[in-house]
């Protein structure tokens, strides 16, 4: 029987465990839009009568290749706008912060002052 409390080498720790899960849920909806803009170029070439079977299946992979190309730049231009606004709204925080910080120690030190004087005064 082994102790559960000694952490084991072979245990990933959590970071480790929730990157490995972001990757698999990147790699699902990479898979789903690849799908999806499959779906979407045969769906297109099916409404035209004119190409072979050969020329469909060329024109399915391009159509689906500059959808997944279209999507891969939405997806990094929106990932790249959510990192810019992670870190405004990071420095907003750490702003507003310190001066909370700074308030409660100016409420603190004038308490003191006014404990002080009215202990002076008696």
């Amino acid at each position: 029987m082994t102790d559960r409390s000694t952490p084991d080498s072979r245990t990933p720790d959590s970071r480790t465990v929730r990157a490995g899960i972001a990757d698999i849920e990147g790699y699902l909806l990479w898979q789903a839009e690849t799908d999806r803009a499959r779906a979407d170029a045969e769906a297109f070439v099916d409404a035209l009568d004119w190409p072979t079977t050969a020329q469909r299946q060329e024109l399915v992979r391009l159509l689906a290749l500059r959808q997944l190309a279209l999507s891969q730049r939405a997806v990094t231009r929106i990932a790249g706008r959510a990192l810019q606004l992670r870190r405004e709204y990071q420095q907003r925080y750490d702003c507003l912060k310190r001066r909370v910080l700074a308030t409660a120690l100016a409420v603190l030190a004038a308490l003191v002052l006014l404990n002080v004087l009215v202990l002076a005064a008696c």
